[in-house]
């Protein structure tokens, strides 16, 4: 009889300290919940049983935070303030489970935290059971992707949660929910093993879903750069900015650029690295009039033999260049401003020269200047060589005499700055400092001007590029941008899980190849340009 007494004893002493140990957690609510020392998670240990196996299903206010399979841990956007947390409420599947996070010295300094990409540790409980967890704070928003249809090879249907609490108004935390479409995108990147995407947003019932995605524009149509080839993964991200600023001195919507944030991607609960949130270059972000204007785009370089194509096919393409008619339909009056620029230029891979004196007056007339010095110096100083025709978008205004007048302006711009694209590297890219001493001639109008000796134009030029070259092309300005965009990747602690994610990929955080180049390729320049200059 006494020992069953005393077993009895036993028992709700346990019992006792289990519950003052719980109650004891529920005091001291320090971060988004109760927190629980080493001695009492022991304790817990001991006296509950303990699951491993089974998944965790956590939620952060109502809303399911983004789950990594492979890595067992959970990806939460957090300012680096640390402020909003403290304002989160996280619970389970299991509505008699409570959520408690495991003593962290961390917790003291949630900015440098989120930069080291350090794991926090919780404990989900329902008093009988208990189960370990991990939660990594990130400083960028999130996207999340969960597959619902196959609809053939590359292309999908999804839910879509967009996790961001750092582009709003509000100061607080926001999950965004909808539906759509994604398949792959690119032509050269498809072959690496980090995919981009396309992405079109839509409601439950299949219409268009716009929204400001991540701080820039409201839309329904994304691009997802997955940033691969690029060993800083802000090359870019910089040569965006620069171009943009480039645009904002012009008194013209018809050269604006296209934006891009950086974010995290994950889909169906694997964790895909960073990527760039990009809008679209279209007749909404250039301000054209869909009845009347055209945008062409170099869907890849011409070949000899498309030189002297005079018809157009179903697809839109003519001698390399895609188009985008707006509300029109394709008929060979939309063509015929590519088509008369492509003439105009003679870009015909001979030996002859071009007819520089009809160039000049073409450029005048049909061509922005202003457009033309912009673009081809931007181009030559940022070594983009991969956007001298193909990626180069054209914008065609209609005026009021029935003629077009064409603006130039880039995209995709990940190899500049002296990366060179090697198949055979397993990093698909190398640097060349070489290049920094290269001029490019092929398809570029300044170069057939200036080597024509047109002494009008060649001033021009030369007051052009000292105006870029001194200001928003000038070193002083790339290197701010470019650490920057840095710091947030590392603040953030994305750079360090994209590098862990995808090894094969290169990851360098220096920025002085880049720098050095850029010096380099400004100095060249400064000699090239001037040289052809006939002073008296």
């Amino acid at each position: 009889m006494k020992s069953k007494i005393n077993l009895l004893l036993t028992s709700l002493l346990i019992m006792v300290s289990v519950l003052l140990v719980l109650f004891g957690i529920q005091l001291r609510h320090t971060v988004a919940g109760s927190m629980i020392s080493d001695r009492q998670q022991k304790h817990m240990m001991e006296n509950l049983v303990f699951t491993e196996n089974e998944e965790i299903q956590l939620f952060c206010n109502g809303e399911e935070v983004p789950y990594d399979a492979e890595t067992d841990t959970f990806y939460l956007p957090q300012t680096t303030s640390g402020r909003w947390i403290y304002e989160m409420k996280f619970s389970v599947a299991n509505e008699s489970a409570e959520v408690y996070w495991c003593e962290d010295t961390c917790w003291k300094n949630i900015k440098n935290a989120i930069a080291d990409g350090h794991e926090f540790s919780f404990i989900v409980t329902d008093h009988q059971s208990v189960q370990r967890g991990k939660i990594v704070f990130t400083g960028l928003p999130i996207l999340k992707l969960e597959k619902l249809e196959t609809l053939e090879e590359d292309y999908f249907y999804c839910e879509v949660s967009v996790l961001d609490p750092f582009h709003n108004d509000s100061g607080r935390y926001e999950i965004t929910h909808c539906y759509g479409y994604y398949d792959l995108r690119g032509k050269t990147s498809r072959i690496f093993p980090k995919r981009g995407w396309n992405l079109d947003l839509v409601n439950a019932d299949g219409s268009q879903f716009q929204m400001k995605m991540m701080g820039l524009r409201e839309d329904d149509d994304w691009k997802l750069n997955a940033l691969y080839s690029d060993a800083t993964k802000i090359k870019e991200m910089v040569c965006m900015d620069l171009w943009n600023e480039i645009a904002a001195t012009t008194e013209t919507p018809y050269d604006a650029g296209t934006d891009m944030e950086f974010f995290e991607l994950i889909v169906d609960d694997s964790y895909q690295g960073l990527y760039g949130m990009m809008e679209q270059i279209d007749f909404k972000q250039l301000s054209l009039n869909k009845e009347e204007d055209v945008l062409y785009k170099g869907y890849s370089w011409p070949e000899e033999s498309d030189i002297d194509v005079e018809d157009f096919n179903g697809r839109g393409i003519y001698c390399g260049q895609s188009i985008k008619p707006g509300n029109q339909s394709i008929t060979k009056e939309t063509w015929q401003p590519i088509i008369e620029y492509i003439e105009a230029t003679n870009f015909d891979y001979t030996e002859e020269s071009a007819d520089t004196e009809a160039l000049y007056k073409y450029t005048q007339e049909y061509m922005d200047l202003d457009n033309v010095l912009n673009i081809d110096l931007y181009v030559q100083a940022l070594y983009a060589s991969d956007n001298l025709y193909k990626n180069l978008y054209i914008a065609a205004d209609r005026r009021n005499d029935g003629d077009y007048k064409l603006w130039k302006l880039p995209w995709d711009l990940n190899y500049t700055f002296g990366e060179d694209f090697l198949l055979e590297d397993d990093n698909r890219t190398q640097y060349n400092l070489d290049w920094a001493e290269e001029i490019m001639g092929d398809f570029m109008i300044t170069e057939s001007l200036l080597q024509s000796g047109n002494q009008e134009f060649a001033h021009a030029l030369n007051a052009k590029w000292k105006q870029l070259r001194t200001g928003i092309l000038g070193m002083e300005n790339v290197q701010s941008i470019a650490e920057s965009h840095i710091q947030t990747l590392l603040y953030s602690g994305a750079f360090a899980r994209d590098a862990a994610k995808w090894p094969e990929s290169a990851h360098d955080i220096s920025l002085e190849p880049m720098l050095e180049f850029h010096e380099r390729r400004l100095n060249f320049l400064d000699g090239y340009y001037s040289s052809f200059l006939n002073e008296k």
